[in-house]
């Protein structure tokens, strides 16, 4: 269907979705005037503090400030991008897509029913043949039950099999190819991708069939496994193998636990760990990250024990911690490689107890230098030195920090400012990582129902948009972060009340959480006066952040004469505010 823009689409969809049914299938609403409450879905509450408006089709939480539209919602609590979220609320009310989506669309569908077909033929070959394939699933301690739920299937010898069937039921080759279920040949031959092996179906983040992993069942069978090859529906490094089976539980609280193949994950689902996730045969990258920063803030990491399990794991680390999650580690027995050994020579409970036991990533890398052979030269702990530097510097919260660097000196026997100094300039803190990227860089306390600073101070501007400029010379470095520019803009045009969902201002949920609580929020109107005061209240925490740092590094033995100086003006200029405050 045709449209005059994107933005159209969008409109259209939003005015026909029911934002209080969409957010009432995952919060019990009730209507309270003109507004509906319920308990917030984003944090743990007693009293609700979440409300619905029907009549903006916003949401807002007075407790933890997140908000938006329902497009925000959804993709919030479904972890969808924007399009995502919009294209699966068009499909529920009825809207169609735009022309060239609906065409992809149309390509996409195909596809998929090639994926569902092939599956049922892997499944049907299955049961043919499951005499000859349970003595096998059987060894590797696989029950029955894990077979269905995760639809283990048979990929028979020969090489026409499946393509004979999809053949049969009018699928052109063209499509089996695209779907990466069949190779041709340059001179047009055509054959099954996968034969003699045990097939894992992949799904996507929605559970839909897009890929398959075929594993070897004989000795030199190469390679060991098969998976399908990049298509317009399987891109392995957005996709983690059964994540639409872990992320219920990511929900309720549980750490994601990362691992390294299909029987891992198998293992661990089947010991009741079913917020276990594998990457498809690719490493743990950024995309992987960010995504699973929007269902959980903390990956707990199980890979292999040998050499290259290791030094995956220390990858992960950095990719996880670099968008804000907490990362631990899981530690196998010694002798067992991976989860899998471990259900099949220990069972069950004996997994589950190894997760029970992770501990953080870096304090199990610095308890394992004490096994450094060259610890006790000055040499070898230089070096031990060096191999840990890169994690802790990693850490975002400057507490973590300087206790993994406590835990360090101790276990070299070095006295923690000399650490300090081998360290360098790391002690200060930047945050430009992941979610804080385009915080403000001094916020206060919050109470419960108060917003920071910075939305009491957008909430004022909306108000009194002509001392836009004035913020904008007094607080230059917040006032021009991207989504504060923007939204200041839209102040000055008197725009701020109109925008649209399709805008930026809606683009990510951190935008569209602070846009919606600037429209919520009514501050108590002090006219430029008030204004003055919040900006000049921003700058004495500012001065107030600064000292305290300047502090840190006067305690730590690494400050220059220079700084003592200011130290000295700061501790001057600070006082004379308190008595101007007092007096």
């Amino acid at each position: 269907m045709a449209y005059e823009s994107r933005q159209a689409w969008i409109d259209q969809v939003r005015q026909q979705v029911d934002i209080v049914e969409v957010v009432g299938r995952y919060v019990v609403l009730q209507r309270k005037g003109r507004h509906w409450w319920g308990l917030c879905p984003f944090h743990t509450e007693k009293t609700p503090s979440f409300s619905v408006d029907p009549d903006q089709q916003l949401f807002y939480c007075f407790g933890c400030h997140q908000g938006g539209t329902v497009f925000t919602f959804v993709m919030k609590m479904e972890g969808r991008d924007f399009r995502e979220a919009v294209e699966m609320l068009a499909q529920e009310v009825g809207v169609a897509l735009p022309a060239a989506r609906a065409e992809k669309g149309d390509a996409d569908q195909r596809l998929r029913v090639v994926m569902e077909w092939s599956l049922e033929f892997f499944r049907d070959q299955y049961r043919r043949h499951v005499s000859q394939l349970e003595p096998y699933l059987r060894q590797r301690g696989v029950a029955a039950e894990m077979v269905e739920r995760f639809m283990i299937g048979y990929a028979p010898e020969g090489w026409r099999g499946l393509l004979e069937v999809l053949s049969r039921r009018g699928v052109k080759l063209e499509d089996m190819v695209s779907a990466g279920v069949v190779v041709q040949k340059d001179s047009g031959q055509a054959y099954d991708r996968w034969r003699g092996r045990l097939m894992f179906p992949i799904w996507d983040a929605e559970g839909r069939v897009v890929a398959f992993g075929g594993r070897a069942l004989m000795d030199g069978q190469d390679p060991k496994y098969l998976n399908s090859p990049e298509t317009p529906l399987f891109h392995k490094s957005r996709l983690l193998y059964a994540s639409h089976l872990a992320r219920p539980m990511w929900r309720r609280g549980r750490a994601a636990l990362v691992v390294e193949g299909y029987f891992d994950v198998v293992a661990c689902h089947q010991a009741g760990l079913t917020q276990a996730v594998a990457p498809l045969g690719t490493a743990l990258g950024e995309m992987h990250a960010r995504w699973l920063a929007r269902f959980t803030n903390e990956v707990d990491l199980m890979l292999d024990q040998d050499g290259a399990g290791q030094e995956a794991m220390r990858r992960a680390f950095l990719t996880l911690t670099s968008v804000g999650l907490k990362v631990n580690v899981v530690r196998l027995p010694e002798g067992v490689k991976d989860p899998s050994e471990l259900v099949e020579r220990f069972g069950e409970e004996a997994l589950v107890k190894q997760v029970a036991q992770k501990v953080p990533f870096i304090e199990d890398q610095i308890r394992h230098l004490a096994r450094y052979p060259g610890l006790l030269s000055p040499r070898g702990r230089s070096e031990a030195v060096d191999r840990v530097k890169p994690l802790i510097q990693a850490i975002q919260d400057p507490v973590e920090r300087t206790g993994y660097l406590e835990l360090l000196a101790k276990t070299l026997s070095v006295h923690p400012q000399i650490l300090t100094h081998s360290f360098g300039s790391w002690q200060g803190v930047r945050h430009t990582i992941g979610k804080n990227r385009h915080n403000m860089g001094v916020m206060v306390p919050q109470r419960r129902g108060v917003p920071s600073l910075e939305v009491r101070i957008l909430a004022a501007l909306k108000s009194h948009p002509e001392y836009v400029e004035r913020v904008r010379q007094a607080m230059p470095e917040w006032a021009n972060s991207e989504r504060i520019r923007h939204l200041l803009d839209l102040m000055v045009n008197g725009q701020i009340e109109k925008v649209g969902p399709g805008d930026e201002a809606w683009s990510d949920p951190e935008s569209a959480s602070l846009y919606a609580a600037v429209l919520e929020w009514a501050e108590p109107d002090g006219g430029g006066t008030a204004i003055d005061e919040w900006i000049e209240w921003w700058k004495r925490q500012e001065l107030r952040e600064r000292y305290k740092r300047l502090q840190e590094r006067a305690r730590l033995g690494e400050i220059s004469a220079e700084e003592l100086e200011e130290i000295r003006r700061l501790g001057s200029r600070m006082g004379q505010d308190s008595y101007r405050k007092e007096g």
